[in-house]
């Protein structure tokens, strides 16, 4: 993804105009015959074209987005174009299309929370950096009362570290003690009482517990990871954060429910349910400092977004997948506006946006603000789109 962005970043033609589209490809939608999300796109391509009748855009320009349009349709009717490596699941797709100067980039992304399709004289690549910053390298530690498997998982997959996976073949007791082991576990020899049994029993979890601690302590170093997951039996998964380092443990982010003879892809999914779990508990915690902080220090709909915005004053965006809202952008400085008493001084250009909330998203993320989506029935408190701010700031700024 990195030379994807790179490619990206800089990337603006003098010509044409630049088609971005973000798509949501939940497993659910996948199982409809046709594709939900195909229809999706089919009814956005038509809506954006209907409204581009109306714009003032050169032929040429229009030409290349008539075809933008037509590549995005293709690449998505082909199933595998949207299977990741190893046939593993795609949540989501973000694609950048100027077909006047060539240009036809396509990332499988793990999720996308927004569908998205805009025409605008930039690529939004900022929501490509965001996810692959948000989704970070996630560690999965998945064990029970021998063995233990390590997984690497980020934006490109899921990759096996075998290399740190070990299998116990040999008994670690104490000096003097002796067990046998069968298919149910430890049993006393002939003679051997039930305590010390049970004693085996918790001196061999012990040293394994801590011999995966040990092994996480040395992936940090040779493979840093930003979370901790963890799949094992209850009795272990409540021990065994306690045997983890201080600063292994910072990265610990629960637990999921798998087991080694689990498919790969079926694990991926698991720890993508669980890392959508930790952005809903995250997305709580917003929410609650939005309803205590002072009014100063936030900014509840559109217009007083637009308006902290301006003043590069977001720290935080909550906004809802659903709210859409017409607006215009005003070159050169890129200001978001809802009506042209909103264009700032020295504007020569304004290019109005069916849907200004994507570009609002696009100057959040490029201003170094957290961007978080908020469900349910909390959407009503944010009328759409609200912002925890970086400094006080009165409505009438």
């Amino acid at each position: 993804m990195r030379n994807l962005l790179e490619t990206l970043k800089n990337f603006k033609s003098e010509k044409y105009l630049t088609t971005t589209l973000y798509l949501s490809i939940p497993p659910e939608e996948r199982a409809t015959r046709p594709p939900k999300y195909r229809i999706r796109l089919k009814t956005l391509i038509n809506q954006l074209s209907h409204w581009l009748d109306d714009q003032p855009i050169s032929a040429e320009a229009r030409a290349s987005i008539r075809e933008d349009f037509r590549k995005l349709e293709d690449f998505v009717e082909e199933p595998s174009n949207l299977l990741g490596v190893n046939s593993l699941p795609v949540r989501g797709l973000a694609a950048f299309a100027c077909s006047g100067e060539g240009l036809f980039q396509t990332a499988l992304l793990p999720y996308v929370e927004r569908t998205t399709l805009v025409v605008d004289q930039t690529p939004y690549v900022r929501r490509l950096f965001a996810v692959e910053a948000d989704f970070g390298v996630n560690l999965i530690a998945l064990f029970d009362h021998r063995d233990a498997y390590f997984y690497q998982i980020d934006t490109r997959g899921i990759q096996p570290l075998d290399a740190f996976s070990f299998i116990r073949d040999r008994e670690m007791l104490p000096p003097g003690m002796h067990g046998v082991r069968t298919p149910s576990g430890i049993t006393a020899q002939h003679g051997m009482g039930e305590r010390n049994v049970q004693m085996l029993k918790l001196h061999e979890q012990q040293q394994h517990l801590r011999k995966i601690a040990e092994t996480l302590h040395e992936l940090r170093r040779t493979h840093p990871f930003d979370r901790l997951i963890i799949a094992a039996p209850d009795e272990l998964a409540s021990a065994f954060p306690s045997y983890l380092h201080d600063y292994v443990r910072r990265t610990y982010a629960g637990r999921i429910q798998a087991h080694d003879k689990m498919p790969i892809n079926q694990l991926y999914e698991r720890v993508l349910d669980r890392l959508q779990e930790l952005d809903r508990e995250q997305e709580a915690q917003l929410l609650q400092e939005l309803h205590e902080t002072t009014p100063a220090m936030k900014a509840i709909g559109l217009p007083a977004v637009l308006r902290a915005l301006q003043w590069a004053n977001v720290r935080v965006l909550l906004y809802d997948t659903e709210f859409t809202q017409a607006g215009m952008v005003f070159y050169p400085s890129g200001t978001v506006g809802l009506s042209p008493d909103d264009a700032p001084e020295g504007t020569v250009a304004v290019w109005q946006v069916p849907d200004v909330v994507d570009t609002v998203l696009e100057r959040a993320l490029e201003q170094g603000a957290q961007v978080e989506t908020v469900h349910g029935e909390a959407r009503a408190a944010i009328q759409g789109v609200s912002a925890l701010l970086r400094f006080p700031m009165s409505a009438s700024e």
